[in-house]
């Protein structure tokens, strides 16, 4: 899979999507050695935010908000602050061990939510999924055609580390590939190349 798209591509990217996936680096339980910040770095809650991600989101559209079991209660917030109603999380389920204070996590959440009038193409997803655990931070790849199946296209990706493994139409933000879109107050090292390429 390329991590790139072709100029015609580019030219015909939406200026807002029916719907948005997004993974942010939470900095929540996750500083020290063992945690996410050092594998990429970490945003604060207000900051994630006041992204302008409502802007970006068509008028009638959904979210899918990664959260783990720290943030669960973050994510509604955040998504709230996006423009988005939550209506149900969606859990991963690992079969793997990983860390906890208390309780030892197995478990991430894909909080699913809505924002208009925007009714589900499919009505028999349950509320889980199992796929095996990747590397840090790599979520299931079947997310895309889950997504596919409930929402409309074309397709936004906050906070991508790789392009969609997918025929549909997929976009993609993030700092760690070659951005689709820009986001104003959020540069990412791709943005210098589109500039360029507009001069």
């Amino acid at each position: 899979m390329t991590n790139t798209i072709d100029e015609s591509t580019r030219s015909n990217i939406p200026r807002r999507f029916p719907t948005i996936l997004a993974d942010p680096p939470w900095d929540i339980h996750q500083k020290g050695g063992r945690g996410a910040e050092r594998h990429y770095p970490l945003m604060t809650l207000e900051r994630i935010k006041a992204m302008p991600v409502a802007d970006m989101a068509e008028d009638d559209a959904h979210l899918w908000l990664w959260v783990t079991n720290a943030t669960l209660r973050d994510g509604y917030d955040v998504a709230e602050s996006w423009g988005f109603t939550v209506r149900s999380p969606l859990t991963w389920i690992k079969f793997r061990l990983g860390l906890g204070v208390y309780l030892r996590n197995a478990t991430e959440h894909l909080l699913f939510a809505t924002r208009g009038k925007a009714p589900v193409q499919f009505r028999a997803q349950p509320t889980w999924i199992t796929a095996p655990v990747q590397d840090h931070s790599h979520k299931p790849e079947e997310q895309y055609p889950l997504i596919e199946r409930l929402s409309p296209g074309p397709y936004l990706e906050l906070f991508a580390r790789r392009r969609p493994p997918s025929n549909s139409p997929w976009f993609v933000w993030g700092n760690q590939i070659d951005a689709d879109v820009s986001l104003s107050g959020y540069p990412v090292p791709s943005d210098r190349g589109r500039d360029e390429r507009a001069t």
